[in-house]
């Protein structure tokens, strides 16, 4: 079996990490395979990603025992890939059916959302071995939960509970039991893939790049990214549908 996995349910692509005797430890073959495995969701039917674990984990971080030849490389490969899930053309989900710890929460950092069973585990316990999270959670955490929090966390390395992280809004949302987060996580990736994905994208653009502007420069950019999504076929699609009263049929483009 592949360490990563592509399968898909209903319109979802789902890449599953499998190395459940290591709880999913990242390696370097499996960094090389999320970005093979992308360039084939980007082009496909599929109008979102699900990524998840099998077994008891979802990922604890990178694999001690099989240490990268090149550290830095490593760090390097990693940020590619969470720049790549942030701007990718399709939302994402993490599906966290168990522990997410170190680079296996900044994986799930890296989707647009997160969806845990209750009794996952997530944090970023790098500190305890004299070390930083590096592979983008001292940057997507504070963003998604503050600054404050995301420091309680980085700087004591505990681990919180699904339900705390929901409380702070670290995930979206909650589901039962580890055997049903994938299907949860395709079902909550259903109440935005049923619009264009042309808009959506757009929207994470405009939020993402956003961030980082002045308010009058951050307005003048959502009015560029508009004539961008006005111009879309979708678009056009979109208003005759409405005042045809009809299903919109989508062409994502």
């Amino acid at each position: 079996m592949s360490v990563l996995s592509l399968t898909t349910i209903d319109d979802c692509a789902v890449l599953t990490m499998n190395r459940p005797e290591s709880l999913n430890a990242i390696t370097s073959e499996m960094l090389d395979l999320f970005n093979s495995h992308l360039d084939t969701i980007e082009t496909d039917d599929s109008r979102a990603v699900i990524l998840t674990g099998t077994g008891r984990g979802f990922c604890p971080g990178t694999d001690l025992k099989q240490p990268p030849e090149d550290p830095k490389r490593r760090i390097e490969h990693a940020h590619e890939l969470i720049v790549r899930l942030v701007e990718f053309p399709k939302p994402s989900v993490a599906a966290i059916n168990g522990l997410a710890l170190g680079g296996g929460l900044e994986l799930a950092l890296g989707c647009t959302f997160r969806v845990a069973a209750v009794a996952a585990t997530l944090g970023l316990p790098e500190i305890k071995i004299g070390l930083m999270p590096a592979y983008g959670g001292s940057v997507l955490l504070p963003r998604l939960v503050g600054q404050q929090a995301a420091l309680r966390m980085m700087m004591s390395g505990d681990p919180i509970t699904a339900a705390e992280a929901l409380d702070m809004g670290l995930i979206d949302m909650l589901c039962a039991s580890p055997g049903e987060v994938v299907q949860r996580a395709c079902d909550y990736a259903g109440q935005f893939t049923r619009h264009s994905l042309v808009p959506q994208r757009e929207i994470r653009r405009a939020i993402r790049e956003g961030r980082e502007l002045s308010l009058h420069d951050a307005l003048a950019h959502e009015s560029a990214i508009m004539d961008t999504v006005s111009a879309s076929e979708d678009c056009i699609e979109g208003v005759l549908s409405f005042l045809e009263k009809r299903e919109p049929r989508w062409k994502d483009r």
